[in-house]
């Protein structure tokens, strides 16, 4: 489900693309849930982690359990799922 970053890829295949990245490196450590088009939510034993799609449709908050927060653009390389799903990845684990 890599894409080029000229590529558009929209929310729903970032969301899933991003999850399928934390759950290749937590397996069933993590539980899923998608809580609308626009948001996700992950748990796991050593924390938690929601991603919201900002109102600009192009932002993305992620917000953990310990009060830490990312904002990432989705649609560019910075926001990529690999890296995004590291980073949720390191905290729920």
């Amino acid at each position: 489900m890599n894409k080029r970053y000229g590529d558009i890829m929209k929310f729903d295949q970032w969301i899933d693309a991003v999850n399928a990245g934390v759950r290749g490196q937590l397996g069933n450590q993590v539980e899923t849930q998608e809580l609308g088009w626009d948001s996700a939510y992950w748990v796991s034993s050593h924390g938690n982690a929601a991603a919201v799609l900002n109102n600009n449709e192009q932002d993305v908050t992620i917000t953990f359990g310990d009060g830490d927060k990312l904002s990432v653009a989705h649609q560019q390389p910075a926001g990529a799922p690999e890296v995004v799903a590291a980073k949720i990845a390191a905290h729920l684990r």
